[in-house]
């Protein structure tokens, strides 16, 4: 069964105990800006880390909480993900749609936005000019810092 958390301690005591360590996406990680993180399980037979870099727990919270984000894990296996706090507030209110929409490319704004809170159209179109592709052809996402230090630059990702 998962478990969401933002707990910082209860994060990193569940990542050690498993042989997790704070990572980021090495394309995105870059000039100052820690890019998109992850938690990565390098002595796990089906890890894919290879495209990830080590970071430390101080670089790894402080993303996480400037872009408000959480953790759905489950506390007997290596299942991790992280997700928009937002996210985890609609969904436990009964929206089970909840970022998917955002994906599929609904864009009504929600009747539990918050104020100074971006639409779901807003942020679907803020995703998609932050979205590269990798050499095997996943969808990423720069981060809005990454994105405003080279704004005017030609992605190389």
């Amino acid at each position: 069964m998962s478990e969401t958390t933002t707990d910082h301690d209860t994060i990193r005591r569940w990542a050690e105990a498993k042989g997790g360590k704070p990572a980021a996406v090495d394309r995105t990680h870059k000039d100052g800006d820690v890019g998109i993180i992850r938690i990565m399980f390098p002595k796990s037979p089906r890890s894919e880390h290879e495209n990830l870099v080590e970071i430390s727990w101080d670089e790894f919270f402080q993303e996480f909480e400037q872009r408000e984000l959480a953790l759905i894990y489950d506390e007997d296996g290596l299942f991790s993900k992280i997700v928009g706090r937002d996210t985890v507030e609609r969904r436990e209110h009964g929206d089970n749609e909840a970022a998917r929409s955002a994906r599929r490319g609904g864009g009504e704004r929600s009747e539990t936005a918050q104020p100074g809170r971006q639409s779901s159209e807003t942020e679907e179109r803020s995703l998609k000019a932050r979205e590269y592709r990798d050499n095997e052809g996943n969808v990423h996402h720069h981060t809005n810092t990454y994105m405003e230090q080279h704004a005017g630059k030609k992605s190389a990702g």
